[in-house]
């Protein structure tokens, strides 16, 4: 007995010393990702188109995130079946020149998922038999080390906004160590990319995320690493200036991004990300108008993966811009409910312009159904509800609970920072706004309390200043 013991503890050391998405620490996230799916009607269905990536090995990669989850939900058949999938890729893989050099970092981490599988399956005789053969990760060179984090980085990404900050992280590292694979370059700009958008979807481009996107794009001709590319360049114009010459270069920039695009769609794409990047580039076209490309575009998807909803978001901003608005609310009010954060938003605008909705009561259960998103957007829902109170129900009160609440999150997120619209309501930025007209006026109703707790919010130099000052307002909280 003892030795069996002694044996088992054995196998699990070894097991915790293995590079692969179970010893990555993406639990808390995958929890909160998968509560997020699972509250949306048309989850299995976008988990079988799920499948498509930009090469083998993001396809590898998200096959062995499936292997964890699997394992995670107890479900043998699904990691059996995943893990045979992985194999089919693996050897694709093996049988290309592309990755030679790092191949066996990619092993490692086939194996180190196969070793969990199995023994989670108590299949002890194969797993003792891959753990004795398994390659060491200590004499790895820098191109190996940079696979497993860009490895990592990838499983990450597979998270989207709850893990595309370790992704970031992880995706650094593995450009530092291998600049000469594309695919890092383009999980880094991918997730600087969402990082960006998080804070506001016309956030200016940053020179990392487009030196990244260049890269990728540069180094491989890949089609979906060119759609990111195309996409990062039409945002790169996104904010307005004075420059004398910038609206030629727009010009200039969005023909040529254009041109790109329609030679990509020529070639008949059939991966539905590539298909709706397209979509949405010709519906942005502000040189020529190109809204029978993007129905094209749409047309296709429609075949593929006619519940995804990014998919249902693009069709209500074609009907939108054809100025069909009883299809475009239908749309929106579509992609709501398979949680589309930013389409939920536009459906509640919309909804309370043609008055088929009232938009405090929906917001409201928006908080519930969307608990566990990042926090750009728990500040995006708690500003719409004060908006709301403030600006339709003229409700000060209550407007100033969810300005407070909005600025405990964080203070110092730049939603506070930037121009600020939504309903009938409109500023320069939030912080502005509760400066000079929303705390004077709560002043003048005698609320100088809460007045004073946003103040100070609005004041935070720091972390430790935040720590102290949301230490105050508990204990104010506690003794009124």
């Amino acid at each position: 007995m003892a030795s069996y013991e002694q044996e088992e503890t054995s196998t699990k050391t070894k097991l915790l010393t293995l590079q692969c998405p179970f010893n990555w620490e993406i639990l808390d996230s995958i929890i909160k990702h998968t509560i997020m799916r699972f509250n949306s009607n048309n989850t299995d269905k976008n988990d079988t188109i799920d499948d498509e990536a930009s090469c083998p090995l993001e396809l590898l990669m998200k096959f062995l995130f499936k292997c964890y989850k699997a394992v995670l939900s107890a479900d043998d058949d699904e990691g059996r079946e995943m893990i045979a999938k992985a194999e089919d890729v693996l050897m694709q893989i093996q049988q290309g020149q592309e990755l030679c050099q790092t191949i066996r970092a990619i092993e490692h981490v086939f194996y180190a998922t196969k070793c969990f599988v199995l023994y989670d399956a108590e299949e002890i005789n194969q797993l003792e038999e891959i753990l004795e053969n398994i390659i060491d990760t200590d004499d790895f060179s820098n191109e190996e080390l940079g696979t497993l984090y860009g490895c990592q980085s990838v499983v990450w990404s597979c998270l989207n906004d709850f893990g595309m900050n370790k992704a970031v992280e992880i995706a650094r590292k593995a450009v530092e160590k291998n600049q000469d694979c594309a695919l890092w370059h383009f999980i880094l700009g991918k997730n600087l990319r969402r990082q960006r958008r998080s804070i506001n979807v016309s956030s200016e481009v940053s020179d990392a995320e487009r030196e990244h996107f260049e890269i990728a794009y540069a180094m491989s001709k890949n089609q979906v690493f060119g759609i990111y590319y195309l996409q990062m360049r039409m945002e790169s114009f996104y904010k307005f200036s004075r420059v004398r010459d910038y609206m030629m270069r727009k010009t200039a920039n969005e023909k040529q991004v254009l041109h790109i695009a329609k030679e990509i769609l020529k070639t008949k794409p059939t991966n539905y990300k590539v298909l709706l990047k397209l979509a949405l580039m010709f519906l942005r076209a502000k040189v020529s108008d190109e809204r029978l490309l993007a129905k094209e575009c749409l047309d296709a998807v429609e075949q593929i993966a006619p519940s995804n909803s990014t998919y249902l978001h693009y069709t209500a901003m074609f009907y939108e811009q054809c100025g069909d608005y009883r299809e475009a609310i239908k749309y929106f009010k579509k992609a709501s409910e398979c949680n589309n954060f930013v389409a939920e938003l536009s459906y509640i605008q919309y909804g309370w312009e043609t008055g088929e909705l009232e938009p405090l009561p929906h917001l409201l259960r928006m908080l519930k159904k969307y608990e566990h998103l990042i926090k750009e957007r728990q500040i995006a829902m708690l500003l719409g509800i004060a908006i709301t109170y403030y600006s339709l129900h003229k409700d000060i009160t209550n407007a100033a609970e969810y300005f407070l609440k909005a600025l405990m999150i964080d203070p110092g997120n730049n939603k506070f920072k930037i121009y600020y619209k939504f309903l009938d309501f409109d500023t320069p930025n939030i912080l502005f706004f509760l400066n000079n007209q929303f705390c004077p006026l709560l002043e003048s109703k005698n609320s100088r309390e809460i007045s004073q707790k946003i103040k100070n919010l609005l004041n935070v130099k720091d972390v430790a200043d935040l720590a102290k000052k949301l230490e105050n307002l508990s204990t104010t909280d506690k003794t009124e």
